[in-house]
């Protein structure tokens, strides 16, 4: 069209004659299409995949070589690395797949993340990080599964011993704050205080109602339903919270030892109650094996979207719709992560024996937890 002096109008156009390029392809015919309608063969020499790398990636390499050094991963695991950190990883998850417990509860998974992609992820919260590494240990939850005690089952423990249900709350909760993130009945009355009561869990009926008319209504018939006294039954009893948190301050509940605990489960043998008194009995043993050391120690917390799982203690209306709550505020607000904590990896030999040994212990732990949620599955 370019090089074409006619118009568009063939009236005035009449006798003039058309443009044709001076140089014409040739027609194709019966020839061989090769070298015109197929690829040319490449040569095998030529690499397949590649790495893409950024000018402003941080160098892994001395803490690689310090995590080596310290003799815990073992270098046969590695083949073939495209780099420091590519060796780093192969290394790491050679020492941790073996280790790694088959949770049918949980739900958790561990990735390596470098310096700048955490600053990333928890950007939007204005944390600043006390504890820097060239490398960080994310723990990741994906999904999450509500599971329950339900009234009948916390009867007959009950009936075994009056402390169990709150024993059995106890450890799961002590258990989590070194390990995993867990929603327990406490976290549950916690956010629907938030939405409901102003933020107080531990408020009465009266305050909780005048709250409740801002919100809904003077006249508002469902005020009654969310009230206390009719909530905190079925959404969190107090054997199911700490101390702190009773509604009745003068219950007479303790705990029970990990003796009292084996004897319980002798006496329940036969059943599902004493598989349960033996699973919390070695998961009091697991913490105190444990003592005050926590692979989660100057560890960033990432605001979660989820957790490993939830233990409520009844199937109701309550724990779904703080929940969805939950859930619709992260979507919509965006301020939360697949990240339960990004724990920095240490680069001094002490530290990094240290913090692998509190990995393994940790890895222990979750399993044994995991025995004790099964039997609420």
């Amino acid at each position: 069209m370019l090089f074409d002096p006619r118009s568009f109008v063939p009236a005035v156009d009449a006798g003039q004659p058309g443009w044709t390029p001076a140089r014409q392809h040739p027609v194709a015919q019966r020839r061989p299409a090769h070298g015109f309608l197929t690829l040319p063969a490449i040569p095998a020499r030529l690499p397949a995949t590649a790495r893409l790398s950024f000018g402003d990636e941080i160098d892994l390499k001395d803490l690689v070589l310090a995590q080596f050094r310290a003799g815990v991963l073992d270098a046969e695991h590695v083949t073939s690395p495209s780099s420091a950190g590519d060796a780093f990883a192969q290394a790491f998850h050679g020492w941790l797949a073996p280790r790694m417990p088959a949770t049918k509860v949980l739900s958790f998974d561990f990735t390596l993340i470098d310096h700048q992609a955490v600053e990333t992820e928890i950007a939007d919260f204005g944390f600043d990080m006390q504890e820097t590494s060239a490398l960080y240990l994310g723990i990741r939850l994906e999904e999450e599964t509500v599971y329950t005690v339900t009234e009948a089952r916390a009867a007959a423990l009950r009936e075994l011993h009056p402390s169990l249900v709150f024993m059995t709350f106890h450890l799961i909760r002590a258990a989590a704050s070194k390990s995993l993130h867990l929603r327990t009945p406490d976290d549950l009355l916690d956010m629907f205080a938030r939405w409901h009561w102003d933020f107080e869990p531990l408020t009465d009926d009266e305050d909780a109602r005048e709250h409740l008319k801002e919100r809904f209504g003077g006249d508002d018939p469902d005020i009654n339903r969310y009230l206390p006294s009719v909530v905190r039954p079925v959404l969190a009893p107090d054997e199911t919270l700490p101390k702190w948190q009773w509604a009745q301050k003068d219950r007479k509940l303790s705990l029970l030892s990990r003796r009292k605990l084996r004897e319980l489960a002798r006496a329940a043998a036969n059943d599902w109650r004493g598989s349960l008194c033996g699973a919390l009995a070695d998961l009091d043993l697991a913490l105190r094996q444990m003592g005050n050391a926590t692979l989660l120690q100057n560890a960033q917390w990432a605001e979660p979207a989820y957790s490993a799982a939830t233990l409520a203690y009844e199937h109701t209306d309550y724990v779904g719709q703080v929940l969805d709550d939950h859930f619709e505020c992260a979507n919509n607000g965006g301020y939360a992560t697949f990240f339960q904590c990004f724990i920095p990896l240490a680069a001094k030999q002490a530290a990094i024996k240290r913090q692998y040994a509190a990995l393994h212990d940790t890895l222990k732990l979750i399993a044994v937890m995991d025995r004790v949620l099964e039997h609420f599955n």
